[in-house]
Formats: structure tokens, C-alpha cells, sequence
């Protein structure tokens, strides 16, 4: 149960961790390569699943995962890039606004055949 939020995996071993509250899933992939198998409540495996955590943990305090804006710049922030980057999940292009439909409208504005 749960939407996994973080996933980590070393040698023979994957570690997916559930928000809100949910077990975690750990898989022993030498034993179990299809991962079938949910051994996180095994007791034989609480040292692995220690190790994962402890190593999942380090790499979210990383340098780079941490937050250089406030609060208030990042809420400002939000929405900016609405009318920007590509368009995924539209089933029917008539749904999608005129504006961020015009660069998949009509002829190429290159030629992306030749490399």
C-alpha cells in the first residue's frame, strides 16, 4: 500500500519506501530476482533494512537536496513554468490550450531526421 516516494537499491538488495505511514518494501534481488518476495518484517533482515534506511537518509541530506529560497520565493514561483516545457497525457489535442499547442501545429520547425 502506499505510493512509493523513495527507491534505493545496493548490490542484492531494494529498499522502496512508502509515505504515510506504510510498511516498507525490501526485496533480497539474489534470491528473489523477480521481487516476489516482501522480506522488510523478516528479522534476519533488519540489519539490511537498517543499512538501506541509513543510506537513503544520508543521500536526502545531500548537498544538493537542500533549499536555498524561502518559502515565500518558492510559492512565488509556482505556476511560472505553466507555459513551458512539453505537453504529456493529452488524449485529445482540442483539450489543450491554442498557445501551448502551437509548436506541435503544422510543419516542422526543423528537420529532425538528420543527425
Amino acid at each position: 500500500g502506499g505510493e512509493p516516494s523513495s527507491i534505493i537499491r545496493q548490490k542484492n538488495w531494494k529498499l522502496i519506501h512508502c509515505e504515510g505511514g506504510f510498511d516498507p518494501i525490501l526485496f533480497d534481488l539474489k534470491n528473489d530476482p523477480n521481487e516476489l518476495v516482501n522480506v522488510s518484517a523478516d528479522p534476519a533482515h533488519a540489519e539490511v533494512l537498517t543499512r538501506l534506511y541509513d543510506k537513503l537518509a544520508r543521500w536526502g541530506r545531500r548537498q544538493s537536496q537542500r533549499v536555498t529560497r524561502s518559502k515565500e520565493q518558492l510559492q512565488a514561483m509556482r505556476g511560472a513554468s505553466r507555459r513551458k516545457g512539453i505537453v504529456l497525457g493529452a488524449f485529445d489535442e482540442n483539450d489543450i490550450e491554442d498557445e501551448l499547442m502551437v509548436k506541435y501545429i503544422g510543419p516542422a520547425q526543423a528537420d529532425y531526421t538528420k543527425g
